[in-house]
């Protein structure tokens, strides 16, 4: 039954991340865009409808098709990383950014997708404006992949060589292999 849940409750935690993400993209198309959008905290925090055809802060505009095809790339490696992670405690952190960095990723991917005038051309919704930094506006799929990068690198430094050896396995197969 443990087992079942460590499988479960990050497709859980993935839909409910995808649904939090899709549902305030709905609710900006809804009630924001085409106005000034409204503050949260006035002159700090902002709520305004921008329409993202790159990537994180704009970049590489334009570029759908490449997304498309990189993004469930990247998704199968981190389903990949997070089916070959041992099911201990101490990785409990490591699988948490999978989770986030997947649902992330799928968040903005149905809009690249879905959001446009043709299938497969559209551009990913971004709504959230922190004003008193000037920040670039994004979204909660964002949210949710800047955090779980941000926690993946941190324990990567944080972690034991011992901790990560089940990521080296197979390089050093492969190296075993490349020698013979």
């Amino acid at each position: 039954m443990k087992k079942v849940l460590n499988y479960i409750l990050p497709l859980l935690g993935i839909a409910l991340i995808v649904g939090l993400d899709q549902y305030t993209k709905l609710l900006t198309l809804a009630h924001v865009k085409g106005t000034e959008g409204f503050y949260i905290i006035n002159k700090v925090l902002r709520i305004y409808f921008v329409s993202n055809e790159g990537m994180a802060w704009g970049m590489f505009q334009n570029k759908q098709i490449v997304f498309i095809i990189i993004t469930p790339i990247v998704i199968a490696g981190l389903i990949y990383l997070y089916l070959k992670m041992p099911l201990e405690k101490k990785y409990i952190w490591m699988r948490i950014c999978v989770v986030f960095l997947t649902g992330g990723a799928i968040g903005n991917l149905i809009d690249r997708i879905f959001r446009g005038e043709q299938l497969f051309h559209g551009s990913v919704v971004d709504m959230i404006y922190v004003e008193l930094i000037n920040f670039p506006v994004f979204n909660v799929a964002d949210s949710f992949v800047s955090v779980g990068f941000v926690i993946l690198v941190v324990m990567m430094f944080i972690m034991k060589d011992d901790d990560l050896a089940w990521l080296k396995i197979k390089r050093k197969e492969k190296d075993k292999n490349e020698n013979n």
